[in-house]
């Protein structure tokens, strides 16, 4: 209970901070798109975030705090994993083939379910709220403007809906005749009908609520660029910790603890300007930097949220990414212009699986690739964007090296 009334305070103190004298209200649309299966008519945009801030002076002699309240929305459609074991959390990969076939684990994607024509899909509504306090302290040596260590504390929820497919208001239910969660007439479909302790935020309703506290600390020794166009150079560092216990109101719903983690992670990044040519007005020509970044990040706790589960569920995390970042000529107007950029990454992962109820899987994997990708911005509000890439080294999947790519038109609006 004192935990509970301390993280009230908490949340409290921070708005409070919304006496200051100035303020200023910002709210885009991340982008818009066709929907979910027709949902909106192709006009609803699947994310939307409006944020709230204010800038005033915290402590003497030091640059103003930011105080932010960033609310955002999205309805997408999700996928059942078929790699875990939803009774127990033992990924597919670690068992052998008469390990498989011996009944004892169950699978969202075997053949029972497959054959029951059921879809592994559905309607994922959701929303989040982050509110946090930002203080900067000393100078920055490259941006006079900015701060050198930036020490932020914030609070973060988040709830979420398991919904049958958008297709299944229709009449011929899409083409698909089975729903996931429940019969036609209302009645829970095996296995959702009991606890899934695997997959906690599909439990009973499949409505979700989870929350967390975070600290980030911030060393800030990079150029300032007002705008992407100009290349960037310098050295950040940012170190982070979240707590998301289940007495953080992340027991409140009848479904049962939905969240009970800690997250520690570093990020390392090194930036280093190559040329830069400017045209007679000051815009850019051309320029190219060269950047380097390594994260590190484990994850602990009997119950990680769907929103925060490591990569293939392993706790522990490394990358290692290098990148060479191209910009090409500004024309028309400043925010008219197109950049290249391709990476490199090699990522580690290991330690335990999050979500196994006995943690008795541990692994070590390493995948690598290589991508590119080709950006447009036309007039601040329109983007064109084209990635390929080519996935090397798989890690645990037993697949072959493949090339892969996608474009996306985006539509974007800051007021």
């Amino acid at each position: 209970m004192r935990r509970v009334f301390a993280s009230i305070v908490l949340i409290l103190v921070l708005l409070s901070a919304v006496y200051a004298d100035s303020y200023s209200l910002d709210a885009y649309i991340s982008s818009v798109s066709g929907g979910v299966k027709g949902f909106g008519l192709g006009l609803f945009p699947l994310g939307t975030t409006f944020g709230f801030e204010k800038h005033f002076h915290l402590i003497p002699g030091e640059k103003r705090a930011e105080f932010q309240i960033e609310l955002s929305f999205a309805f997408n459609n999700a996928s059942l994993s078929p790699y875990y074991d939803y009774n127990t959390g033992r990924p597919l990969w670690i068992l052998s083939a008469e390990e498989r076939e011996s009944g004892e684990y169950h699978f969202f994607g075997d053949d029972e379910w497959n054959d029951s024509g059921r879809t592994r899909s559905y309607f994922n509504p959701r929303s989040s709220v982050d509110i946090f306090l930002d203080q900067g302290f000393w100078t920055n040596p490259l941006n006079p403007g900015g701060s050198l260590l930036n020490i932020r504390v914030g609070y973060n929820a988040r709830y979420a809906m398991g919904r049958e497919e958008v297709a299944y208001s229709l009449l011929d239910h899409g083409g698909l005749s089975v729903p996931v969660f429940v019969t036609p007439s209302g009645e829970p479909i095996e296995p959702f009908d009991g606890p899934l302790p695997a997959y906690p935020w599909l439990n009973g309703s499949r409505n979700v609520f989870t929350d967390y506290l975070y600290l980030s600390l911030s060393l800030n020794m990079d150029r300032d660029t007002p705008t992407d166009a100009e290349p960037e150079e310098g050295l950040g560092i940012d170190l982070r910790f979240e707590a998301g216990p289940r007495w953080l109101f992340n027991s409140i719903m009848p479904e049962g603890v939905q969240s009970d983690y800690i997250m520690a992670s570093i990020y390392v990044e090194e930036k280093m300007e190559i040329f830069s040519i400017e045209q007679d007005n000051g815009w850019n020509w051309m320029n190219l930097y060269i950047g380097h970044s390594n994260t590190l990040r484990y994850t602990s706790g009997s119950v990680v949220p769907e929103n925060k589960l490591p990569e293939d569920r392993l706790r522990g995390f490394f990358q290692d990414r290098i990148w060479l970042h191209f910009t090409g000529p500004q024309f028309m107007a400043g925010d008219c212009y197109t950049h290249i950029e391709l990476n490199l990454y090699n990522n580690l992962m290991f330690g335990s699986v999050a979500n196994e109820i006995d943690s008795r899987t541990k692994a070590v994997e390493l995948q690598s690739s290589f991508a590119a990708r080709l950006q447009l911005r036309l007039f601040g509000f329109i983007r064109f964007e084209y990635q390929v890439g080519y996935d090397f080294i798989r890690g645990i999947w037993p697949e072959r090296p493949e090339w892969w790519q996608n474009s996306a038109l985006q539509f974007y609006v800051s007021i």
